[in-house]
């Protein structure tokens, strides 16, 4: 008698579905006639990460409840495990006679990141093979960036990984001999309770959300996606689906392509003005997700390629800008929402709140942070880290460091507060929601309340620096002054020269109009010039002036 073809393990990290699931699909054709079975770690090292948070836990375990029952479908049992990765995986192979483990390559912390490497290790030593499949664009060892647009298109539109059938009839008594831990709750692993009115996880929810996006709400994405007001609903709100692997990106890629086509084809046959019209905007907002579904893998390029730059600058010239002047009264006021700029406070509550926010208002607040408050950007992006629920590692730190101007290569983007507060919530419906201390503020004051006259600021119980706290620091001054300090590091010859170096590593090769770019040091240097001579950036007119125009919305219905 033979013995038993040894079980396949699938190890599911932030890739919890069943659809489009390469690592299930080549697990369960490897198998050869074996079993395969699911294994989900809770490992106290990264749930001990300043970057988790319960809303991280409650939507992992949102998301394994679908996967749970999508897997028992197909024959593959789920086991769950608390405790670090090699010592769990050590007790598998004792337990199953494990030889073969399968999983997604992952673009995470530098704590899975280093865990990852402990598994090949253990992997090697234990006579395990460990097989990593690409889940995204992101290309493992990539050798040059030229090229990679096309790789990253040849790999979304690649035919879907079909849900495979059941497992393997082979001797499943070892895998169901298996002790598990179960789907645990934040109160199971000793966390806070989750308090965040936050979206719901699974693969049931995130194909509901990409078809109501494509189908009625991705309508009004290209223009409506910086306000806080509209943005909610405008965006696709995929962002967390996507960073737990609850959807595939080839999923929404494929999904956005067949919508993509259908608008056009109705185009070429629509007649009424108003019909064409719509079309038109459904075929603006399709492109420019699609656009940003490019940039989604972009960057996480840049944390595969240089795992360091989740701690270091990527221009090291310009290592010790701000890295030993952390004001902590200024990071605490930024944190708790107290930094005196209505649209910054309030973009903080509602991110504390709901762990979400759009893409200017997180912008906007890593530009206030980094400029206006000259704070590093490591601590601010550990708070924002945990704070978002689509925290994506690769993401999150290349942007916090473009927009901090660090990597030496893109164009400083320094948004003024005040001026974005006007532009995006111009009735102050937002700053309202989040900061009921300024409820009472007419609307001609409440995007720069210290203008308030005292008498005002008594009339409308909203006494400065009692009931809310006057500006922490000068915009403009303080902006002036960073210009002046990151200008004198990156204008430097040597600093020039290592910026071309990141540019050749990390630098997208075309533009938005698909045209190679041409030194785009150069190019950076040069717009950037342009913006400090007009400091159009972070200028806002006069108040004085500002005030009468704002007047005009007091008695104005309010509304999104």
């Amino acid at each position: 008698m033979s013995d038993p073809v040894p079980p396949v393990c699938v190890w599911l990290k932030r890739d919890l579905r069943v659809v489009d699931h390469p690592a299930l699909v080549e697990a369960c054709a490897r198998a050869r006639g074996g079993a395969v079975f699911a294994l989900f770690l809770y490992e106290p090292e990264v749930l001990s990460q300043p970057e988790w948070d319960p809303s991280h836990t409650e939507f992992h375990r949102e998301c394994l409840v679908d996967a749970e029952a999508a897997l028992r479908k197909l024959g593959v049992r789920l086991v769950t495990r608390r405790g670090e990765a090699v010592a769990m995986f050590e007790q598998v192979r004792r337990d199953t006679g494990l030889r073969l483990l399968v999983a997604h390559e992952e673009t995470g912390t530098g704590v899975t990141y280093a865990r990852d490497r402990r598994v090949r290790r253990w992997a090697r030593e234990a006579g395990v093979e460990f097989l990593e499949v690409p889940q995204t664009g992101v290309v493992r060892r990539l050798q040059s960036r030229n090229g990679w647009n096309r790789l990253w298109e040849t790999r979304m539109e690649a035919v879907r990984a079909v849900p495979p059938r059941p497992a393997g009839t082979g001797d499943r008594s070892s895998i169901l001999r298996l002790e598990t831990a179960g789907l645990l709750a934040c109160r199971d692993l000793g966390q806070p309770a989750d308090t965040k009115d936050r979206q719901r996880g699974g693969e049931g929810a995130a194909a509901t959300v990409l078809a109501d996006f494509l189908e009625r709400r991705g309508r009004h994405y290209s223009g409506g996606i910086s306000s806080p007001l509209s943005a909610p609903t405008s965006c696709s709100r995929l962002s967390a689906h996507l960073a737990f692997g609850a959807i595939s990106m080839r999923t929404v890629w494929q999904a956005s392509e067949a919508r993509r086509r259908e608008v056009v084809a109705a185009l070429a046959t629509a007649a009424h003005p108003r019909e064409r019209a719509e079309l038109k905007g459904w075929q603006r907002s399709l492109k420019a997700v699609q656009s940003r579904l490019h940039w989604h893998c972009h960057f996480m390029q840049k944390l595969e390629d240089e795992p360091g730059i989740e701690f270091h600058n990527m221009l090291r010239a310009a290592d010790g800008l701000r890295e030993h002047e952390v004001s902590a009264e200024r990071l605490t006021a930024w944190q708790a929402g107290r930094t005196g700029y209505p649209l910054v406070d309030a973009c903080i509550r509602s991110l504390v709140a709901t762990g979400w926010l759009t893409f200017r208002m997180r912008a906007m607040l890593v530009s206030f942070a980094s400029y206006s408050l000259w704070l590093h950007w490591r601590p601010t992006g550990l708070f924002l880290a945990r704070h978002f629920l689509d925290f994506e590692p690769g993401i999150h730190w290349s942007q916090l460091q473009m927009q901090s101007g660090t990597t030496g290569i893109n164009t400083l983007r320094i948004y003024n507060p005040s001026k974005q507060a006007l532009e995006q919530d111009p009735r102050g419906i937002f700053i309202r929601r989040w900061l009921p201390e300024l409820v009472g503020v007419p609307p001609a004051h409440v995007h720069m309340p210290w203008t308030m006259p005292v008498d005002v600021q008594r009339a409308a119980g909203c006494v400065i620096g009692r009931d809310y706290p006057a500006p922490i620091v000068d915009h403009a001054t303080a902006v002036r002054e960073a210009k002046r300090r990151l200008a004198a590091v990156r204008n430097a010859p040597d600093a020039r020269a290592e910026a071309r170096g990141v540019a050749h590593r990390h630098g997208s090769r075309r533009d938005r109009h698909g045209r190679m770019q041409q030194d785009p040091v150069r190019r950076s240097l040069a717009r950037e010039a342009a913006d400090n001579a007009a400091d159009s950036p972070t200028q806002i007119a006069d108040p004085q002036r500002v005030l009468p125009f704002l007047a005009a919305w007091q008695d104005a219905e309010p509304g999104d």
